[in-house]
């Protein structure tokens, strides 16, 4: 996923770039309407894939909003700017609608398949933007023309059908997975006994040479879930995670010691951190609904 996510961020760069740089380019050839639009246009679409992305990468909800916030309103400001205060000011309102949204959406979907969210809405900003291009060199230069009439809407509804189909093959596939979809249904006993806190578990390593710890992941979290360490001691994790459902618990992290948003495989996945400072600090699954203590003498 961080390989295309660079990919796609590098696809936006580019298609974001020439764009604005087309519209420093002729700003004197495009009317204030359509700048506005064009701004628009260029912020939400640029808003909501990277705020995506840095939703699904990050997956904390005050970063991750903040960060495209900023991303979105600069995005908007900038393809505003050559056009006039009215086209910065809609350009950074839609920026900040957009990369909110797509910030929020990549938080969701962070753990159903987020590649191919990410996949869909690169090609959403590749054909939009293309249209943007097309738009402004058609706009300032008398050598292009299109006459959108030509277009069939026989075409373009049979291209949504098949585009429908595709995504409905794929999510009736193994290509999506959706967390409890092909689990049986729970009474309601069931659940309330599911969504009950883990037992408290401690285990003490302080007195470790070279400290081990084995967890477990279950579907009520961490097992152990109070891991008590000496300061400046190296720990060694080992996780353990039977569960094949793709969870917020398929994710681990400890941000004070720099283990953020580490994916669990279905198996054994090992750690390593150094505690450098004493106090008690939480360890979590991604979306920091699981929770334990790591306390540090």
């Amino acid at each position: 996923m961080t390989i295309f996510s660079i990919i796609s961020a590098a696809v936006v760069a580019i298609g974001t770039g020439y764009s604005i740089f087309l519209i420093y380019r002729y700003k004197n050839q495009l009317t204030n309407t359509p700048g506005v639009m064009i701004s628009m246009v260029i912020a939400v679409i640029t808003g909501l894939l990277i705020g995506s992305i840095i939703g699904i990468l990050s997956g904390e909800m005050f970063l991750v909003v903040g960060v495209s916030m900023i991303i979105g309103f600069i995005i908007g400001f900038l393809a505003g700017h050559p056009i006039g205060i009215l086209a910065i000011l809609m350009g950074s309102i839609a920026g900040l609608m957009g990369s909110i949204n797509g910030a929020i959406l990549g938080l969701f979907l962070q753990f159903i398949n987020p590649t191919l969210l990410v996949g869909i809405l690169l090609g959403f900003y590749i054909v939009i933007i293309g249209f943007v291009i097309v738009y402004i060199k058609v706009a300032t230069n008398n050598k292009f023309s299109i006459d959108t009439q030509e277009l069939s809407p026989f075409a373009i509804l049979g291209a949504g059908v098949v585009l429908v189909s595709l995504f409905l093959f794929m999510y009736s596939s193994d290509f999506v997975k959706i967390p409890g979809k092909d689990e049986p249904a729970q009474t309601q006993a069931q659940q309330a006994s599911s969504n009950q806190e883990v037992a408290k578990t401690e285990v003490d390593v302080t007195n470790e040479g070279t400290p081990k710890v084995k967890m477990l992941v279950t579907e009520k979290g961490y097992t152990p879930n109070v891991i008590r360490v000496r300061k400046g001691v190296a720990v060694d994790l080992e996780i353990e995670n039977p569960l094949k459902n793709n969870s917020c618990l398929s994710t681990f992290m400890i941000p004070d010691f720099n283990i953020n948003n580490i994916t669990l495989i279905e198996g054994t996945t090992n750690l390593t951190f150094t505690p450098d400072k004493t106090g008690e600090y939480t360890f979590s699954c991604g979306m920091k609904m699981f929770k334990g203590t790591i306390i540090v003498e």
